[in-house]
């Protein structure tokens, strides 16, 4: 399942840009899902990553200036709308606490815009997030794979377009 996140996260994200603009009003529970994380943040178990604007910022110019290519360069382009991203992995908590959470993050996540669900294997991954009423970027991706006790935010604006781009260049 994990090595069909990055593939089905590309996929996800460019079939957003066909979504009515209905769907653009039920936006993915972006502020609940930042406060679930606090509230785990310190439990045992619960690993956190966060990098915020500047840290995203320098990950860029870095990721840039490594870039072989000219095809890599423009693929990193995709990071340029985000300002923030949170990976919360908490495999080692107690099974008890694990489904708590995982209970808690469907709970908040129920009414919101699911882009994409992909079942294999008996673990279901669900990708949620807000595509504007253009169908021009998606805001707010939010990444849950409960199997694999995964949550992975994407915060920010991702130009469907760029998606696009990076789709074609690899084909």
């Amino acid at each position: 399942m994990k090595k069909l996140i990055a593939i089905v996260l590309l996929a996800a994200l460019t079939a957003g840009s066909g979504m009515t603009a209905g769907a653009a009003s039920r936006k993915a529970g972006s502020a609940a899902v930042t406060s679930l994380v606090r509230e785990y943040n310190n439990k045992q178990g619960f690993e956190t990553v966060s990098v915020g604007g500047l840290g995203l910022g320098l990950v860029r110019v870095i990721a840039k200036a490594a870039a072989e290519s000219p095809e890599d360069r423009k693929a990193l382009e995709i990071l340029d709308g985000l300002n923030r991203v949170v990976v919360m992995e908490y495999e080692s908590a107690d099974p008890e606490t694990r489904q708590e959470f995982a209970a808690k993050v469907e709970k908040v996540l129920e009414n919101s815009e699911k882009i994409l669900e992909v079942k294999d294997n008996g673990e279901t991954m669900n990708l949620y997030g807000t595509s504007s009423d253009n169908g021009e970027r998606i805001d707010d991706i939010i990444l849950f794979v409960p199997q694999d006790c995964a949550l992975i935010c994407l915060f920010g604006k991702i130009s469907t377009e760029k998606i696009a781009d990076i789709i074609e260049m690899n084909k």
